[in-house]
């Protein structure tokens, strides 16, 4: 009787203390951060970012040209760089990356990088 009453009482404390655990925060939705250099008639590299709530910011940069068949490999670069500044900002802003993809789009073969963040 003594073994029953113990082992039932160290599950009602078990049971009692996952009460407790702590849970996992709601996430705010995720952002997404996409880095591309254009041909076609516009020919510009920029970075357009996503909101949770479907708010969009494009970003041009200006400075990288884009020609025919896309950027070239300095320019390449650049966008990188400005990329990298971005999450940078978003990173000090409580957003934390989750995950990377790149992909090569239509005819000239422009490269996109999108980035998926979540807030921290």
């Amino acid at each position: 009787m003594k073994k029953l009453f113990f082992f039932l009482a160290l599950g009602l404390v078990a049971a009692g203390s996952w009460s407790f655990y702590p849970k996992a925060a709601a996430s705010s939705g995720y952002l997404m951060l996409v880095g591309s250099g254009r041909p076609g008639k516009t020919r510009s590299a920029e970075i357009t970012t996503i909101y949770p709530d479907g708010k969009r910011q494009v970003q041009e940069l200006e400075n990288i040209w884009v020609g025919k068949e896309g950027p070239t490999p300095e320019g390449a670069i650049e966008v990188h760089h400005a990329e990298l500044l971005a999450l940078n900002r978003l990173y000090a802003k409580g957003w934390q990356l989750v995950s990377i993809a790149q992909s090569t789009v239509g005819v000239g073969a422009s490269t996109e990088t999108v980035y998926m963040l979540e807030k921290r």
